[in-house]
């Protein structure tokens, strides 16, 4: 019997386990202004293979994942670009997509965009407005966080020092410097007219609004990258207590950053490296196993050295199954396709808040397994063993081919049986080397 699902709850410092059998789920989406960065992608991988063991679990999930497609960033990219906002946002839009194919995320359920969603968005202010934990100032709105006990708790963070630190602003309409705004009024860009003035929402609003829409007065499990947790889920968590007097999230997961250089990865430095650059080197799954060396909530120190290594070393685990394969092909052996059982082992790792270290340790056990069936050609429990194997890949989001399923490595191994078969060892050596030089065995 599987234990519960426990996760590190960033909120109390404690592993907290997930009770019930229904889950939901927020994870904060990209800005599209810019193609993503490999350290957005940890996020999105981290909460992937969430959402996978979830559903291998049983459990009833609902998935949500914002896009945020308003904001001043798009507008200053539409302007050097001489393009619209909306050519832009569409344009990094889709490349996100092609970014999440690329990575073989799961198709996200609900990735709801806040242009599609602005009057959900004013009516949500509005209820702020009236519980009286917002107040409009010259067709601005700001939330008061005076008016919420627990502002600050999220990020540990004491609410003297928070305003001993805040930047200096000239605006002063607010309150509060710590105040932040909800709806602001404005006529430059994209806008549109409300109850208070003409602007647009702003972006702390967005997904507590969503996931009032969505889910209700709370998801079971919310987060992002690390550095979201203060000032936006902070503020996220703030509305909520406004309202509803509770917290936003039953449990708040926030996934590490991955450092270049030692420091943070970030747009705005320009210290980071794009996904799709990578991906016109490496694939996928190299991406997606570099993240499982490390626990998610721990930095990484991105270098292209530890990327290879990392290439190399699932390449090393996948060669372990294809020998089965490609013997299977030598011996004249018909692939069977069967359904994998997931060894409860590797479940209760990831069930163990994502214990992806564990998890590979697992995946390394199980390859070797292969071996044993192999040198004594039992393929029917070569196969099981195999299958079984490839569930637990599926649930990393790791995807595999086998080479009874690849046209181009079949010809090659078939082509090897006949030189075999033909006593031509000259041959039969070169296409085996083939097999080598590709990755194959």
């Amino acid at each position: 019997m599987l234990n519960p699902l426990t996760i590190y709850d960033s909120l109390s410092n404690q592993y907290l386990k997930i009770p019930g059998d229904t889950i939901s789920i927020y994870n904060c989406g990209p800005t599209v202004y810019n193609d993503i960065h490999i350290g957005n992608a940890r996020p999105l991988i981290t909460f992937d293979v969430l959402n996978r063991l979830l559903k291998a679990r049983k459990y009833h999930v609902t998935y949500i994942h914002n896009i945020t497609d308003i904001d001043d960033k798009i507008i200053n990219k539409a302007k050097e670009l001489k393009k619209t906002e909306k050519e832009i946002a569409t344009l990094y839009y889709d490349h996100y997509l092609d970014i999440n194919k690329a990575l073989n995320i799961l198709p996200i359920e609900m990735m709801p965009k806040v242009s599609d969603h602005i009057y959900d968005i004013i009516d949500y202010i509005q209820k702020l407005i009236e519980s009286k934990s917002a107040y409009i100032a010259d067709g601005d709105v700001y939330f008061d966080i005076s008016t919420v006990s627990n502002y600050g708790t999220l990020s540990h963070q004491n609410i003297d020092a928070l305003y001993a630190g805040v930047r200096k602003e000239n605006n002063t309409n607010k309150k509060s410097p710590l105040d932040f705004v909800l709806w602001k009024k404005t006529e430059t860009g994209l806008n549109w007219k409300s109850p208070w003035s003409t602007g647009r929402p702003g972006w702390h609003t967005e997904c507590a609004a969503f996931i009032n829409k969505y889910v209700g007065n709370h998801v079971t499990i919310h987060g992002g990258g690390i550095d979201l947790k203060f000032p936006h889920h902070e503020n996220e968590n703030a509305q909520n207590f406004a309202l509803f007097k509770r917290n936003i999230a039953d449990v708040w997961m926030h996934v590490g950053h991955i450092n270049v250089n030692d420091e943070k990865m970030a747009k705005s430095t320009g210290n980071f490296i794009l996904v799709k650059d990578l991906l016109d080197k490496y694939s996928g799954n190299d991406l997606r196993w570099l993240m499982y060396q490390s626990q998610y909530q721990s930095p990484i120190n991105f270098s292209f050295e530890l990327l290879d290594q990392t290439k190399h070393d699932f390449h090393k685990l996948v060669q372990q199954i294809n020998n089965g394969y490609v013997q299977m092909i030598l011996n004249g052996i018909p692939d069977k396709p069967l359904v994998g059982e997931v060894d409860e082992e590797f479940l209760g790792a990831l069930s163990e808040d994502l214990n992806f270290p564990n998890a590979v340790v697992l995946l390394w056990k199980h390859a070797k397994e292969l071996a044993k069936p192999i040198r004594s050609q039992k393929f029917d429990n070569f196969l099981q063993l195999a299958a079984n194997l490839q569930a637990e890949l599926d649930i990393l989001g790791l995807h595999y081919v086998s080479p009874t399923q690849d046209s181009s490595v079949r010809s090659i191994v078939e082509e090897w049986k006949k030189a075999l078969q033909e006593k031509n060892y000259i041959l039969a050596d070169k296409y085996r080397q083939m097999l080598i030089d590709n990755g194959v065995i």
